[in-house]
């Protein structure tokens, strides 16, 4: 399992993904699989560290205003 530090690295990689990913894909339903299938991989080595994988990725999202429906968004 990676560490906290690996798996922020993953995260700040798919982030930096996020704008391109959403312009390449402007059909909701490509840009929710093609995001979903990137987050899964950081998503299935988390781990421990799962609460703030989640975390992340709802802010991701949320900055570029998509949702994960039914998850409220707070602030750590």
């Amino acid at each position: 399992m990676p560490d906290l530090e690996a798996i922020n690295a993953q995260l700040d990689e798919l982030a930096a993904q996020l704008p391109q990913m959403i312009e390449d894909n402007p059909d909701h339903g490509d840009f929710w699989a093609t995001f979903a299938g990137e987050a899964d991989v950081i998503e299935d080595q988390a781990g421990e560290h799962c609460q703030h994988v989640m975390h992340r990725i709802n802010a991701m999202l949320a900055e570029h205003g998509r949702y994960v429906a039914g998850v409220d968004f707070e602030e750590a």
